[in-house]
């Protein structure tokens, strides 16, 4: 049992590194943590809730430059 809880702390650990490599200058280590965490805990779940955000994100800078388009 405990060693699938250091397999489990590797990987967690291993994924908030390479994370950290690629937004860490954007993001602070605590934010990424916490989405490293909730990504661990929630998994798929976690993912679709961020692709929907995302998404609403994107519509918003859409509306944004079309915006932008009509005032030029």
């Amino acid at each position: 049992m405990n060693n699938c809880l250091v397999i489990k702390l590797n990987h967690k650990q291993m994924l908030l590194r390479d994370v950290l490599e690629k937004v860490g200058d954007k993001l602070s280590e605590e934010s990424v943590a916490e989405k490293v965490s909730q990504f661990c805990k929630y998994g798929n779940i976690f993912l679709f809730f961020e692709v929907m955000s995302l998404r609403k994100e994107i519509e918003k800078i859409r509306e944004q430059i079309q915006t932008l388009k009509t005032e030029c």
